[in-house]
């Protein structure tokens, strides 16, 4: 309701007119007129009717006549409704439906009449008087707001400018300063003063709460000497005042104390958030990201929630002495010794049980975070999972740490319960221990000494509890504050100088003789480095892996520690990070970083950094939110968007670490040609890189060799010196890993925007990322074979009309050649290198498209040659398409499509009113069968605290009895023994059902913990994976966490706490009105108004509390994203700008936390103050106007004391139970969601040696992601023998992932059908099929446990040779022996300990043990190196000779040697033949991706162009299938 809130410009006159006639048209209006009013267009004349109705009631009247600062909400100025504009009208038109509540409150939803926040800064307490200030009347608009309607973000409170993050965060940073960087200080410093006067009013609350017990037994005594009325009703009047004084006081100091907290949150969080962006690297690599945002969510929550209850320090103990002090004023001496004996004997017992509580939560979190671990690892790798049918076993993991977690809850909750018993049974111990030595000592118990004595007993319960809990929270805080205050104290980056740009001619980066280091005192990782860069030059920085390279980036930023020598950047920097740091937020906010939109300037960015096509995909262009870390974009998608960051950071020096590394060769091609050497030609760069054919087109190069600068210089004289830039070069990822395996990722969920260039995923090979002019196979010209092709993202392309597909084929190559070569006189951006007579392009593109001119133009092809875009893939679905989620589940969210509003998933959804009932009923069913644990559970309750009434009730007939024998002077009549007896049983009994309660709770609670995380799992794993992707991890993970945990510990906390409440309110009840039945009158009317507040309150409260938890996750998702991309805020230096941000996020938790925190104080100031009504009525009563009996009356009057802060403490409840048990309705919220087919269909399951050939069919399949797209596949037909190999071959978007996919049943056919050895695929479950395939996968999935549980973990390999020889096979038993524990030895989380190529090895020892017949290779060996390549390939030939296997092709000659070759196009079998027989067709689709791969080349170290290996082993594998070239 953002716009609620704002005026709309220009609309002065015109508002005030149409405001005049709407007051005219509506003057004199009844009632019952507004129901004609439904016709009008303006909603403003409805509102202004209903306004003008509440003016003329009577409340509306009297409201009228009240001063400002006695009114509801204080001196806030009354409002009226403005006008809507289109935008909010149709805003609120839309709220009934999306806001309407299941409860049953009779308030009417018209939307008509919809509650509107009030226009403009909207602050309550601001400006709220004194007696508003007091009574907390201010926040009477908030709760009839939330009363009306479900609240917002945008509905609550504008935060009060002395509770702004920004002022109270510098004010905590100066004393910090002040005090030395000390935390308590600073902190003592800032919040002393009100903390000491908050103390005061303690005191005050303190000695006022003491009068009470005083006036009761002056009113007991009272009654029992048959006093005047009127003395009886003034004492019963200075009850009631005191009481009254009493509620004041609390409420104004926990208000002060919430206010410490607000602020000490928001100090604690922003110091800690300040101090990471100041942090060295060696001090972030030291605490780690993880325990850095644990500082800020749980250890700063530990010590802003500390000054709640701190006063209980010295409180407590004072009021123990002074109520031990009144006691012995009315008990004497001994009988008050014995009491304060079982008192002090509790506060050990409580301790004891506090610290072995800490101990047993300590091994609790131990289990929860293997747990936690362990299902992180089963989301993020679902898909795999799936593949390999390994849900069973890793739902059985989980399940064993569920089981060990569990246990340990069980024994905390049990531990308690023991303190829960301290808590509910201390008073009755404490009773009984001091009533029994009294009666004992021949004492007479009258009700004027039993009941002030019980009611002192009841004001010892909250100190005796909170006592020990506030000294186990000091000693958990001091820990918080030794680990923050160690983490402040860290090492702190040094100041980088901000020093001028550089001149004409001077160095913009400098490093003068320096030696580097990640930390003090370590060995240099950079020793004895000297550079200087230019303004306005290219350098590039290659070396072999682990050379130095990012490390010599890092130390021009001064991210490392100079041990010797310095560095320095002259102006302002922009930097990319080799993995790239991507923020949760649209496309456009990802590359602005902050700064203004510049139209101009950020179309050109768009366009030299390629992203203009992925736009076009994209649901909402630019505003397409990406994803936290961009998860939802390809590699190369990743580095674009960071390099068009840095772009559009208009910098002095861009420092690139490696941005060319997962983009394919065309790509890569422009972001050189058009970004690095167009936009930023000007600029001074410094590249790190691995494409070796950028080099010549460098200023100057670096070599880098083991931290020293081996080479400087530039190429020729590098070339001249005789350095070979082939030692450096790497097994780079294939296309399949980058941009050209798009259509893989996107049809697993993972990739946000298709390939921004339509890269051809058969020809961008691992090396083909450095391309050649000319090829060799079509016997080009000599001239055309010394040109190097540029391939760009916006590439030299021929259109011809009418031509053949193989002469255009055939021509492409030279005619972009020629192109290229027509490029040298023109090129002006980039340094054209000559060697030996050989001319190496790099083309100047120009930065708007434009033609190509004269020479550049074949004359032969009869075309128009231009710069254009290549076309999107014909594609059904389109790539945005594919964001939405294969299948929408039922209930779930649809994803997002084409025209959408950019999100990529739906905002997490809040529930909103009351917790379904079927939620309830889902989790006290889950406590055991038929409801039984539940229902003894609460017949144990109304026991238990029937026992305590009758206890009392005995008390009264005690003390009656007493008083009748003193009257009598027969003190012989009186049976003391007889009333102690049973009054000692009551209360024991008591007890003994309050543990088998407890007890009882217990099991149930964790059963039905149990049982719901076993369901939650249960339904998760068996969800599609169109499901998983259109979640985000952390929301699913929610579920295994917070969510979790709230059923597990706070769930049944709170409905313990709710029904000991309840049923206490219900017997207290039943005694006041048995004692005095006329209290009935009052209570009638006193409980409409608890009504009226209750639902008020906790319609305001649920929501608001909703809104806190929600408010909260983007702190903590800032934090740890500023972290992982600590490196570029610095770089950018924009430091600043994320710390408002901070503060931005802090206001907006605030908003809900601290109007949550006032609104328990209103509600406790009216539930007390009706509790006070009940206590005074009572009184007179039975002192008054129907005196009764001392006894009774006593009885009476304690009863309805109690019920004053019952009646308070159960409404929290209530909420507090809401708010948990919307944890339940998550956790079995995805239980609604269809699942995928069945893992096993008993009837239907295949033989156990199926498949035994391995023969495949395919009849007319179509496959669509959801029913209503175009399909992907298109009625493609085909059969693969038994035993054959077949590659799969097609252009990006072809349909080939989507093949595989269906062929794994991940998603299901819409007609046709895939026949395995004569079984339809569609007839069995999905563990019989999946489990009977092998995989290879392109992005090797690893699981944190040990090398054995990632190979076997069904325990299928029946012996451990079987495990060896599939890793030696492999090429990974040699690492696997290295472990320590060999087959045992353990993997980290992700395969952490494993490089790339070694987790690809790990996948194909999987493949190879589970000895399927028909195998899957997705690009099996795109991460591992040469060596490894072949190794693998010869593997695959001789264990899987007598398999089926099917390769989907990335690089062509991995496909050369199969038996035939499938070539898809557009979702159609286009060609399926033998690779010989679609090699000798000119017009070949198949013959063309050949071709075209088979050009690229690169230079050698003596100049020379030569192919790269992978199109040499492809021309070799050509000729080795014909013999010969490709024929004419």
């Amino acid at each position: 309701m953002s716009g609620v809130g704002q005026g709309r410009p220009g609309s002065g006159g015109g508002g005030a007119a149409s405001g005049g006639a709407a007051a005219t048209a509506t003057r004199g209006m009844q009632p019952s007129e507004l129901d004609e009013l439904e016709g009008f267009d303006d909603i403003t004349l409805l509102l202004e009717a209903e306004q003008r109705q509440q003016q003329r009631s009577w409340w509306g009247r009297m409201r009228g006549r009240l001063p400002a600062w006695l009114r509801p909400g204080g001196q806030q100025e009354a409002y009226r409704f403005h006008r809507l504009t289109a935008e909010e009208g149709a805003h609120h038109e839309a709220g009934p439906s999306d806001e309407a509540e299941g409860d049953s409150a009779g308030v009417a939803r018209d939307g008509a009449t919809a509650a509107l926040r009030p226009p403009g800064r909207w602050c309550p307490e601001e400006t709220a008087g004194f007696l508003s200030r007091l009574s907390f009347n201010y926040v009477g608009g908030l709760i009839q707001l939330g009363y009306r309607k479900t609240l917002q973000p945008e509905d609550l409170w504008d935060v009060a400018a002395s509770d702004g993050a920004a002022a109270v965060a510098d004010t905590f940073q100066f004393n910090l300063s002040s005090a030395q960087a000390v935390i308590w200080r600073a902190m003592w410093r800032t919040h002393g003063r009100a903390f000491i006067y908050a103390g005061v009013v303690k005191l005050l609350h303190d000695c006022v709460m003491f009068l009470g017990p005083f006036i009761l037994e002056l009113l007991l005594k009272h009654l029992q000497t048959d006093g005047s009325a009127w003395v009886g009703l003034g004492l019963a009047s200075a009850l009631a005042a005191f009481s009254v004084v009493e509620t004041l006081t609390v409420n104004v100091y926990f208000h002060r104390l919430f206010r410490i907290c607000l602020h000490l949150k928001v100090a604690l969080v922003d110091a800690l958030y300040r101090k990471s962006l100041r942090i060295s690297a060696a001090a972030r690599a030291e605490h780690g990201a993880g325990k850095i945002v644990n500082l800020q969510s749980n250890d700063a929550a530990k010590l802003w929630s500390i000054p709640q209850y701190l006063h209980i320090i010295w409180s407590g103990p004072f009021q123990i002495l002074v109520v031990m002090g009144l006691l012995v004023r009315v008990i004497h001496l001994l009988p008050a010794l014995a009491g304060l004996g079982a008192t002090l004997a509790l506060i050990p017992l409580s301790a004891v049980v506090g610290k072995l509580m800490a101990s047993v939560r300590r091994e609790m979190v131990g289990h929860t975070d293997a747990r936690v671990k362990l299902a992180t690892e089963v989301i993020t790798g679902i898909k795999a999972i799936k593949l390999y049918a390994w849900e069973q076993p890793y739902v059985d993991r989980i399940t064993q740490l569920r089981e060990k977690e569990l246990r340990q809850i069980r024994k905390a909750t049990l531990l308690g319960c023991v303190n829960n018993l301290v808590w509910g049974g201390g008073p009755i111990i404490i009773s009984l221990a001091a009533l029994l030595t009294y009666s004992a000592m021949g004492y007479p118990l009258t009700a004027s000494v039993a009941f002030p004595a019980l009611s002192l007993f009841n004001l010892l319960r909250f100190p005796v509890i909170m006592f020990p809990q506030q000294i186990m929270n000091l000693i958990n805080g001091k820990v918080a504050l030794d680990r923050i205050q160690k983490f402040i104290e860290a090492e702190e980056m040094a100041a980088r100088p901000v020093l001028p740009p550089a001149a004409p001619g001077q160095a913009a980066v400098e490093v003068i003789n320096g030696s580097f280091a990640w930390a003090r005192g370590a060995d240099p990782l950079l020793r004895g480095v000297s550079v200087a860069v230019p303004r306005g030059s290219l350098v590039i920085v290659v070396g072999s892996v682990g050379c130095g390279k990012s490390s010599l980036l890092s130390a021009m930023l001064g991210e490392m520690v100079a041990l010797q020598g310095s560095a320095n950047l002259r102006g302002s920097t922009a930097y990319t990070q080799q993995d790239p740091w991507i923020q949760n937020a649209t496309l456009k906010d990802n590359i602005l970083m902050g700064a203004p939109l510049e139209e101009g300037r950020y179309q050109d960015v768009l366009e030299a950094c390629a992203l203009r096509p992925d736009l076009e995909l994209l649901p909402a262009g630019d505003d397409t939110e990406i994803g936290e870390k961009g998860v939802n974009l390809s590699g190369g998608q990743r580095h674009r968007v960071a390099l068009a960051r840095a772009c559009y950071a208009y910098a002095d020096v861009y420092l690139l670490d490696d941005p060319l590394s997962a983009v394919d060769a065309h790509v890569g091609r422009h972001l050189f040609d058009r970004c690095l050497c167009g936009l930023l030609g000007k600029a001074t760069r410094v590249l790190v890189t691995h494409q070796l054919q950028y080099l010549p087109a460098a200023d100057r190069i670096l070599v880098l060799r083991e931290g020293t600068l081996a080479e400087s210089g530039t190429y020729h004289e590098l070339v001249a010196r005789g350095v070979d830039f082939h030692q450096f070069a790497v097994s780079a990822p294939s296309s399949a890993a980058s941009e050209a395996g798009d259509e893989e990722a996107a049809a697993g969920g993972t990739c946000l925007g298709g390939t921004a260039a339509g890269q051809d995923d058969s020809a961008g090979e691992a090396e083909g990322q450095r391309r050649g002019g000319g090829s060799e196979l079509a016997a080009l010209s000599a001239a055309q074979r010394g040109v190097l092709l540029s391939d760009s993202a916006i590439e030299l392309q021929t259109r011809g009309k009418g031509s053949a597909a193989a002469a255009a084929t055939a021509a492409d190559g030279a005619a972009a050649d020629a192109a290229a070569a027509a490029a040298v006189a023109s090129s002006g951006i980039c340094v054209a290198a000559q060697t030996g007579g050989a001319v190496t392009v790099f083309t100047d593109v120009p930065l708007h498209d434009g033609a190509a001119g004269g020479a550049g133009q074949s004359s032969s092809m009869g075309a128009e040659l231009k710069f254009t875009p290549k076309p999107a893939p014909v594609m059904s679905p389109t790539r945005a398409n594919l964001l939405a989620p294969l299948a929408a589940p039922a209930g779930g969210a649809a994803g997002v499509g084409p025209g959408g509003d950019g999100k990529l998933t739906k905002a997490e959804e809040r529930a909103v009113g009351q917790v379904d009932k079927a939620v309830y009923l889902t989790y006290f069913s889950s406590w055991s069968p038929a409801f039984i644990i539940p229902l003894v559970v609460l017949t144990l309750s109304m026991v238990e605290r029937g026992l305590q009434a009758g206890q009392n009730w005995w008390l009264s007939v005690w003390s009656e009895a007493t008083a009748a024998a003193e009257a009598d002077a027969d003190p012989a009549g009186l049976h003391s023994r007889t009333y102690m007896l049973l009054y000692f049983g009551l209360g024991l009994s008591s007890l003994v059902f309050q543990i088998v309660k407890a007890v009882m709770l217990v099991f149930g609670s964790v059963n039905a913990a149990r049982v719901l995380q076993e369901r939650l799992l249960a339904c998760v794993v068996r969800l599609p994976m169109s499901f998983f992707d259109s979640q985000p991890t952390g929301r699913l993970l929610n579920r295994f966490t917070k969510d979790t945990e709230s059923v597990d510990m706070e769930l049944q906390s709170s409905v313990s706490s709710f029904l000991n409440c309840a049923v206490s309110v219900v017997w207290s009840l039943v005694v006041v009105v048995a004692v005095s039945p006329g209290i009935l009158a009052a209570i009638l009317p006193l409980s409409v108004s608890y009504y009226f507040i209750q639902t008020r309150y906790i319609r305001s409260s649920r929501e608001i509390k909703r809104l806190d938890s929600l408010a909260l996750s983007p702190i903590f998702g800032h934090f740890g994203e500023t972290l992982q991309g600590l490196v570029t805020v610095r770089a950018f230096r924009q430091q600043a700008a994320f710390e408002q941000r901070n503060s931005l996020l802090l206001d907006g938790s605030n908003r809900a936390w601290w109007p949550a925190q006032c609104i328990n104080r209103w509600l406790s100031m009216r539930l007390e103050l009706l509790g006070i009504s009940v206590v005074f009525g009572t009184a007179v009563l039975v002192g008054v106007a129907a005196p009764r009996s001392a006894g009774l009356a006593g009885l009476a009057l304690t009863s309805a004391l109690n019920l004053t802060g019952l009646m308070n403490w159960m409404v929290r409840q209530t909420t507090e139970l809401e708010v948990n048990m919307n944890s339940v309705e998550r956790m079995v919220e995805y239980t609604s969601y269809e699942p995928e087919a069945p893992s096993v269909i008993e009837g239907r399951r295949p033989l156990p040696g199926w498949p035994h050939a391995g023969g495949i069919e395919v009849e007319r399949l179509v496959v669509r992601y959801r029913p209503e797209l175009d399909p992907v596949l298109k009625g493609i037909s085909f059969s693969v023998r038994g035993r054959e190999k077949v590659g799969v071959a097609g252009r990006t978007g072809c349909g080939k992932s989507t093949l595989f996919l269906a062929l794994y049943r991940i998603i299901e056919p819409s007609q046709g059908r895939i026949v395995i050895d004569g079984l339809d695929i569609t007839t069995i479950g999905l563990y019989d099929l999946r489990s009977r395939l092998a995989l290879v996968p392109q992005d090797p999935v690893v699981f944190s446990g040990t090398v054995r549980s990632n190979l076997d973990p069904f325990g299928d390999a029946g012996s451990d040779d079987r495990i060896w020889g599939a890793l030696t096979q492999a090429g990974l038993a040699d690492h696997v022996r290295s472990l320590q524990g060999g087959l045992d030895g353990q993997i980290a989380e992700g395969g952490g300990n494993l490089s790339t190529g070694q987790r690809q090895l790990l996948c194909m020892a999987r493949a190879l043990l589970r000895a399927a017949r028909i195998l899957i290779l997705d690009e099996a060996t795109s991460n591992v190196d040469t060596a490894s390549d072949a190794l693998i390939q010869r593997t695959i030939a001789a264990a899987f000779a007598d398999c089926t296997v099917l390769t989907i092709a990335h690089r062509l000659h991995t496909i050369m040697d199969s038996d035939r070759i499938l070539v898809l196009d557009a979702g159609s079998v286009r060609e399926y033949d033998t690779p010989a027989a679609l090699l000798a067709q000119p017009g070949s689709a198949f013959r063309g991706m050949v071709e075209e791969t088979a050009r690229h080349a690169e230079h050698t170290s003596s100049g020379a162009i030569e192919r790269t290996p992978s199109a040499k082993a492809l021309v070799a594998a050509v000729q080795g299938k014909l013999g010969a070239g490709l024929p004419g």
